[in-house]
């Protein structure tokens, strides 16, 4: 195989733990022209450029500086001549899963670009996670949701159904959103992060409307 077809393989590997099969075969197509000279690894400058066209393109930002690190440690393996171990990334959501992350994480980075240095992420997740405990989870559920909200998993584990407990999630995600920007400016943005997901290059986020 080429050298260039090993390196996607690579970034390929390192994305299905983000992004369902179909977009992870789609990201990683997008590192050929970005590529460095056949004569070496593409430069740092190069991969972070990638990241961020990558988590623009598939909904997910915030998630650039983790791909990135994957990435060289997956290269880094082909490189060498090592076999293909699985990438230490986090296990891929389930679709709905990836849905509500993508939803909340959107509605974060909003109320950050609008409160700029008065925002803090740690008062965010705090309402968030209150906000989670009174809502009509089920006290798995919500233990799944805190563990994701607190970063002790990388992806929100289970299913996480529309009209069922992912739209419940969503919902108490919406509160703190009304909270922090009142609920004009709320509903503002989140008609903005659905026209964002349905224009996505991930089709899986097409049917984000369902989830609300």
């Amino acid at each position: 195989m080429a050298e260039q077809d090993l390196a996607v393989e690579a970034v390929q590997q390192v994305l299905v733990a983000y992004l369902e099969p179909e977009a992870a075969r789609q990201a990683a197509a997008l590192w050929q022209p970005l590529s460095a000279t056949p004569a070496g690894p593409p430069s740092l400058a190069g991969l972070s450029r990638y990241c961020r066209l990558v988590a623009q393109q598939f909904n997910l930002q915030g998630r650039e500086a983790e791909i990135h690190l994957q990435i060289i440690r997956s290269l880094q393996r082909v490189a060498s001549g090592r076999p293909a171990a699985p990438v230490v990334a986090p296990v891929a959501p389930s679709h709905d899963a990836r849905v509500v992350q993508v939803i909340i994480h959107a509605m974060e980075r909003h109320v950050e670009r609008a409160l700029g240095p008065a925002f803090l992420a740690v008062r965010w997740r705090q309402g968030l996670a209150h906000h989670v405990g009174q809502s009509r989870l089920s006290s798995a559920e919500q233990q799944r949701a805190l563990s994701w909200i607190h970063a002790h998993g990388a992806n929100l584990v289970g299913e996480w159904p529309a009209r069922g407990v992912g739209t419940r999630l969503i919902n108490a995600a919406y509160v703190v959103l009304a909270q922090w920007l009142g609920p004009v400016q709320a509903d503002a943005c989140l008609t903005r992060i659905v026209r964002e997901c349905e224009q996505s290059a991930d089709a899986s986020l097409h049917r984000v409307r369902t989830y609300l």
